[in-house]
Formats: C-alpha cells, structure tokens, sequence
C-alpha cells in the first residue's frame, strides 16, 4: 500500500476533514449486523463485498450483492440486514447533480422507462471497478481531503454518463428526477420535521398558496399528495421493518388515536397494521425456510 506522503501537512489543511465521513466513506457491516439510517444528502451505496438484504419506503427486504449499487434521495429511511457481512462504498452529492456540464439530470426526465424495466439497481460494470479500486487505495492511505472526495464524486457521476445507457440512468436516478433546485433540497431534507403542509409553508417562510404553487411546479402533484404518499411509505416501513407497538408510530405520526391510525392503514395500506405485519413476517420466514 503506498504511504501518504507529507500526511502532517495534509491533516492541516482547512479541506482535510477529521470527518471522513464527508463526502465518502466505506461502512464495514459485520456478520448479523443491523443498520439503520436516514439519508441526510442524496447517496448511492455501492456494495463492494458481500451480501445483504435492503429495507426502504415500500421495498422489503431486498436483495443485494457484490456489485449492486443503488440511489436514495435525502429523508430515505432504509434498514439493512446482512448475515454475512458485508463492505459498502457510499458516495454522498450534497450539490446539485450534474451528469456532466452539457448533460443535466433534468434531461433524463425525456427518457421514458416502463414500470416492467425500470429497476432502482445497478451493475457494476469493469470501468468502475477500476475506479472503485483506486479510490479504496487512497482513501485506506489517508487521503481523506474534502476536496479530492467532492472531486471523485463528480468522476463518478461522468462515469455513469459515459458508460450506462439513458434508460439506466433514468431508472437509477428515479428518485431524484425532479427539478433540482434549492427549493427541492430543501423538502427532501426537511419533510419529515412537519406533518402538515401549512407548517412546511411555514418552514420555509412562505405563504401556502405560494408554496404550493412551488411545490407543483418542482415535484409535479400538490404538496398535500405528496406528503400524504411519503407518510404512508414511512408507515408501511415502520410496520413492517420494526417492533414498534403500533401506538407508538400512531403517536410518531401525528394520528390522534389507535382507531384513526388503524383506519389509516386499511384505506391506504389495505389492512390493519397487525396483519400486515402478521402477513410480511409470514412472507419472510417462507422465504427463510426455502
């Protein structure tokens, strides 16, 4: 392994982040191990070692092996689950994501994927391997500077224009494909701090019916759809990744009463909260005794 030379010098530097945390980093997992998190900055995880099973919004349990790597936007609460262990490699953009400078994300919204292709994995394929292996090199040599880590994202991301089709950039980057802009980053980092629209407008010091009318133009349906849709996902997942009693995400998700949240779920969820839980449990110890 090659030394970081001068590494005093480095580690004083204003652009050497004791964090290494940054803008990359590798997440060791251990054999057994549970991990759970909530996406501060949009992040693909890239799975470099191992295998493990991926909790998040409406997906339980999914499969992932050395290889996969996938995309979350900002507030995703995900839970991972591997038996034997597992090494990621997660990259974090917390700018705004430009494929290249004459190629935006905003052009892959043209790029039409039916429900049947679209698939939020991708491959690994041999360019970036090679490109993930330097990487672990000088990250394990200590050359940790937040300069050089903003710098390999963005490779990263030429990388994916350079070498992955439309189709699969659009369906990867599907949670993101929205307008970017300040005011987008600003709901996905914040929706799960309010549970009404007329507090996120009051949030962001705006009118409602000016924030909804920004919201529209950004995410294309009204606030009220959208955060209704974000509640239900984070409710199915808490059902079905947790043991939490179910007045307790009852109390959590603003719903005045056990009844009201039961409700709740059999008109959005289709059941109650105890058999859906009772069916996804079902479902995996199936799946455990194949």
């Amino acid at each position: 392994m090659n030394n970081l030379l001068y590494a005093a010098e480095h580690q004083a530097c204003f652009n050497y982040k004791q964090d290494s945390n940054y803008f990359i980093q590798v997440k060791h997992c251990l054999p057994g191990c549970e991990w759970i998190d909530t996406v501060q900055a949009t992040e693909v995880m890239i799975l470099i070692e191992g295998s493990m099973h991926l909790s998040f919004d409406f997906v339980l349990n999914k499969e992932l092996h050395t290889g996969h790597m996938i995309l979350f936007a900002p507030g995703t609460h995900f839970k991972i689950r591997s038996q034997e262990g597992a090494s990621l490699l997660i990259l974090r953009i917390r700018e705004s994501i430009r494929l290249c400078d004459c190629f935006s994300l905003n052009q892959l919204k043209a790029v039409a994927v039916s429900t049947e292709e679209k698939t939020d994995l991708l491959e690994v394929k041999p360019i970036l391997q090679t490109y993930l292996r330097e990487l672990r090199q000088n990250l394990q040599s200590g050359l940790l500077c937040a300069e050089y880590m903003k710098l390999k994202c963005e490779e990263f991301l030429i990388l994916l224009r350079a070498y992955y089709t439309k189709d699969e950039l659009s369906s990867f980057f599907s949670p993101v494909l929205h307008e970017n802009s300040s005011f987008t980053d600003f709901i996905l980092k914040n929706y799960r701090r309010v549970k009404k629209v007329n507090e996120f407008a009051q949030l962001y010091a705006c009118s409602l019916s000016n924030f909804d009318k920004k919201f529209k133009k950004a995410f294309g349906i009204s606030a009220y759809k959208w955060m209704k849709g974000k509640r239900v996902e984070l409710i199915y997942h808490e059902i079905n990744t947790t043991n939490k009693p179910f007045g307790q995400i009852a109390e959590e998700q603003g719903f005045l009463s056990l009844p009201q949240f039961t409700d709740f779920c059999k008109k959005n969820l289709g059941d109650s909260p105890g058999r859906i839980r009772k069916g996804i449990s079902n479902a995996l110890k199936g799946e455990e005794n194949k």
